[in-house]
């Protein structure tokens, strides 16, 4: 578990010294797909860092719709900004598929910012990326044609959860329409109906139920488009 958390750039300032204690305050945690490590509103326990699988963030609209923030793979971490905070978790966290993940308590967490100022400075850098993260979400949900959404949503995958291929660059999960939709904040059918334009026309494809991008210039068109 240590090697895992040792490449979480939030922990990556630790002194060598350090580890030996980070690892007494690891805890291994298993959960099946589709159940839920926390949710929205829930008390913030526990930050966690992804070891096998990938997990959804998930906020709950007002109108009764999921929408997903950010999908995380191995070695990404969640949970970290309300444990920071110390307000309740503002999404909820749901498994793709199986997942092993290894938490920290929130007082174990707390104690090592107090004693490794370095720490408190990658918090600062990763509560800024998340921060980004949802302005452009929110702003591309309020502004931008569907086709947007889902380019940019196909090309933020891509980057953190792709691995290349002879074909191109595979999305390393299973992306279903129904995710694709909440992603985007679209209809299913309409997710359908843009994926289907996309792979006739030659930027992305399908291998073993996993979306390759094949172009990934014209899905940057696309995604860059006024």
């Amino acid at each position: 578990m240590v090697q895992v958390v040792r490449t979480v750039p939030l922990f990556a300032s630790l002194h060598e010294s350090a580890w030996d204690e980070v690892a007494e305050k690891l805890i291994g945690l298993c959960y099946a797909r589709d159940a839920y490590i926390f949710f929205e509103g829930d008390r913030p326990d526990h930050l966690y860092v992804i070891w096998m699988g990938r997990v959804k963030l998930v906020r709950h609209s007002i109108d009764g719709r999921d929408v997903v923030l950010d999908v995380l793979g191995p070695g990404r971490l969640f949970g970290e900004v309300a444990v920071f905070e110390d307000a309740p978790y503002s999404q909820t966290a749901q498994a793709m598929e199986e997942v092993a993940v290894i938490a920290i308590a929130r007082h174990d967490y707390l104690d090592l910012l107090g004693r490794f100022p370095t720490l408190s400075l990658a918090v600062i850098n990763e509560l800024g990326r998340r921060l980004r993260v949802v302005n452009d979400l929110v702003q591309s949900l309020a502004v931008d044609r569907v086709e947007r959404r889902i380019a940019r949503a196909l090309l933020r995958l891509a980057l953190y959860n792709g691995a290349p291929t002879r074909d191109g660059t595979m999305i390393q999960m299973r992306l279903t329409r129904q995710d694709l939709a909440d992603m985007t904040g679209t209809t299913v059918e309409t997710a359908i109906r843009v994926m289907s334009r996309f792979r006739k026309s030659g930027w992305i494809t399908t291998q073993r139920g996993r979306v390759v991008i094949k172009q990934p210039d014209q899905l940057n068109l696309v995604a860059n488009q006024s």
